[in-house]
């Protein structure tokens, strides 16, 4: 039998041939994964609901209609919609939409948690990069409220919070001067990068090349180069490495990591390359910075 199906403690809603909205039955911590595949009769009314919505369009075309204004939605589109908001999604009569819907109703215990997170407007997202990080994430969640286990209600909290706090950081505001000297797609591909500088602030330990990150963000490793270094004003090398050096920092400011775990947990292959990579930095040796700025243990 299929991970789950004989569990009462499923919480995923899965209508795989929707005809009316599909609506969420909430566990006690207050998040619940709907997969709604729309057939050609599916309507629906302009609906507004008391939690929040985070919907990616996994396939097919279509329309969400919020206020006066009707936006198109294809693949990839992710929807933000704020409690309260109302609107409605009408699909492409030759490709009707299949949705996840992450739908949030915090606990009070999780209210504060949640509230700084939670989407303030009501947006469309079409960033590749970003769709493809939602994506992962609901999934992670369908697994857990499919397959629930002891630990179910931390992961997908987790995993909420975490896909949450990427589509905040999308949404801040663009520098309006960058934006109006730049065409649409180079527009798009600077809100790539953007958005990939400020995940190093959490990944900057991770092993990826250029070229690797290139393909992923969907461009070539000179507009790569190009646009990070305009966004941060150094290389993605250098940014990269005072990220590590700032974090080593830290854990030598305690007495008790050795050196060599320090090196380790800051992303660096072998010793070597982080004792040359931190005085350059820091004009000194790891052991003298500890010296004179660590802690008395």
């Amino acid at each position: 039998m299929p991970c789950g199906m004989n569990s009462e403690k499923i919480q995923a809603v899965i209508d795989l041939e929707a005809r009316r909205p599909v609506l969420p039955r909430f566990p006690d911590y207050g998040l619940c994964l709907l997969e709604s595949r729309h057939t050609g009769a599916f309507t629906m009314e302009p609906s507004r609901y008391d939690f929040w919505e985070v919907m990616l369009v996994i396939d097919g075309e279509g329309w969400v209609s919020h206020g006066h204004t009707r936006h198109p939605l294809r693949r990839g589109s992710l929807i933000l919609v704020p409690a309260g908001d109302s609107y409605f999604l009408t699909d492409s009569e030759k490709a009707p939409l299949a949705v996840f819907c992450l739908c949030i109703r915090p606990t009070d215990a999780r209210r504060e948690l949640f509230a700084p997170l939670l989407p303030k407007r009501f947006a469309i997202a079409r960033n590749l990069p970003l769709s493809q990080q939602a994506a992962f994430h609901l999934r992670a969640i369908l697994l857990e409220q499919t397959c629930p286990g002891g630990y179910s209600e931390a992961v997908v909290t987790a995993q909420a919070l975490l896909l949450l706090s990427k589509l905040v950081r999308q949404q801040e505001e663009r520098p309006a001067a960058e934006a109006a000297s730049l065409r649409p797609r180079e527009v798009e591909l600077v809100a790539r990068v953007r958005d990939y500088a400020g995940q190093l602030e959490k990944r900057f330990h991770e092993s990826e090349t250029i070229e690797t990150v290139a393909e992923r963000l969907g461009m070539s490793s000179r507009s790569l180069t190009t646009y990070f270094r305009q966004i941060t004003g150094v290389s993605r090398q250098r940014y990269i490495q005072r990220l590590r050096i700032d974090y080593a920092c830290q854990l030598l400011e305690s007495p008790e990591p050795s050196i060599t775990s320090v090196a380790f947990a800051c992303g660096f292959e072998d010793l070597s390359t982080f004792f040359r990579a931190f005085r350059l930095v820091k004009k000194m040796s790891p052991a003298r910075w500890r010296e004179t700025h660590g802690r008395v243990g």
